[in-house]
């Protein structure tokens, strides 16, 4: 999934407007729909091209529904603010929060027909959300109205489409991390340089806890582990998704599995890091863990989106770190998908209206969103957040590796019940509860009744 232009990616977020896009990398060509061909109606042409005018005095309405940390709330809503003061017939109702429970409270409003007129969603849920039906417009309905010239084409046709229909706009270009702070590594001994297998990834771990019992090497949560990154490692192993999206069948052996869990139950036994119990407090805010804090524990594994300013204070010891690798390693695993994406709702009245929102990336609103969505995805948005510096040089290191290395399979087809099946397992090994063959083999028969389920 190379991408030519990210290499030369300097940072930062997404240029609201174009709302673009996500997280993860490649769906499949057979979802790709030509981005040439056009499926409007005269009526969609004639609505289109009213978009957004000035002139229009009609009252408008639009909710707008997202995720984030307060940095991101407070920046939209300073866009959302600048276009109403360019359109005064629009006024747009924000409908904000935090992720926790965000997922369960978008379906839920898309099975009810309440959801917001412009939706963020995760692009690994897409399954999940158009298994409930034709929940989105078609974004080329309203192409004269939605510029995405600016975009990466690639990337619009890997992560915006869904069976033909364009549904979504990537807000950014986003990477896994795994942030290190050198100087810790150090003091341990352990050159950051010297990490490239798993098995050196376990070595400099018990080296980093041997120097200091009150240390680890990584900090991550357990949801993250059993959501995110069993799924890398996964590909690594299998170089597949997890699930075959046409067939719904596995693409991996219990073999496959059990070799991922028994790394995972590595972790853990050698103390590479926090007690499984000792962490959960700081799960999905890992810049909140104490032992981060007082840098004790060296490496960190997210997204770049999530890593937000504060998130970590040793700018001069900072580096990405490579994620390491089986010997053996059919794909990199390495993390490349937009931070989130961006639809209409199927029931929005004014999806004109919605789409010219979409499209608000004028300058001012790229300067006031800087990196809150991770790099953006337009060459527009890239330029002002290089020229004025917004971006971390370390997040764009990552994301510049993600982008040429970036594994192939990112599992945006996985459903929801399948990703809690494994990281109900990955808990299990978290807490020590039961041996690694045991829920290998329960874990297994689970997905394999599940996915008999969803195929009925």
């Amino acid at each position: 999934m190379k991408k030519k232009y990210l290499a030369m990616l300097m940072t930062a977020t997404i240029a609201m407007s174009t709302v673009l896009a996500t997280v993860g990398c490649g769906a499949d060509s057979s979802d790709a729909a030509d981005p040439n061909a056009s499926q409007e109606s005269s009526t969609d042409e004639q609505s289109a091209d009213n978009a957004g005018s000035k002139d229009d005095s009609e009252p408008v309405t639009l909710r707008f529904m997202w995720w984030g940390d307060d940095v991101r709330h407070q920046a939209t809503l300073d866009v959302i603010e600048q276009y109403e003061k360019d359109h005064p017939n629009v006024t747009i109702e924000a409908e904000y929060g935090g992720y926790d429970g965000y997922f369960e409270k978008l379906t839920t409003q898309l099975s009810g027909g309440t959801a917001a007129d412009i939706i963020q969603y995760n692009a690994n849920t897409v399954s999940d959300l158009m298994a409930i039906g034709d929940v989105f417009v078609n974004l080329e309905d309203y192409k004269d109205v939605l510029d995405t010239s600016d975009f990466d084409q690639g990337f619009i046709e890997n992560f915006s489409y869904y069976d033909g229909k364009m549904i979504a706009l990537p807000t950014g270009i986003n990477g896994g991390i795994w942030l290190t702070n050198t100087a810790l590594l150090q003091e341990a001994g352990v050159d950051a340089d010297s990490i490239k297998t798993w098995d050196d990834f376990i070595e400099a771990g018990k080296a980093v806890h041997q120097y200091n019992d009150e240390c680890y090497l990584f900090n991550i949560d357990i949801e993250t582990l059993g959501k995110e990154l069993l799924g890398s490692i996964m590909a690594q192993i299998t170089g597949n998704d997890l699930i075959d999206k046409d067939t719904m069948k596995l693409n991996f052996t219990k073999d496959d599995l059990q070799r991922a869990f028994n790394l995972i139950h590595e972790m853990y036994f050698h103390y590479l890091q926090d007690p499984a119990a000792d962490s959960a407090p700081y799960a999905l805010k890992l810049s909140t863990n104490p032992k981060w804090i007082n840098h004790q524990l060296a490496i960190a594994y997210g997204a770049t989106s999530n890593v937000f300013d504060g998130y970590y204070d040793f700018k001069d010891t900072a580096i990405a770190l490579d994620m390491p690798e089986f010997e053996d390693a059919k794909e990199s695993g390495i993390l490349y998908v937009p931070p989130q994406m961006l639809a209409i709702s199927s029931k929005c009245e004014h999806p004109e209206i919605a789409a010219d929102f979409l499209n608000y990336n004028n300058e001012t609103a790229i300067n006031t969103l800087k990196t809150c969505r991770s790099i953006p995805p337009t060459s527009q948005g890239q330029k002002i957040c290089e020229e004025n510096g917004y971006a971390d040089p370390v997040i764009v290191s990552a994301v510049n590796k993600a982008s040429e290395t970036g594994t192939i399979h990112q599992n945006l087809y996985t459903p929801a019940e399948m990703v809690e099946i494994l990281q109900d397992a990955v808990e299990k090994i978290a807490y020590d509860q039961g041996d690694v063959e045991s829920i290998t083999a329960d874990t297994m028969n689970l997905l394999e009744e599940t996915l008999s389920r969803l195929q009925n």
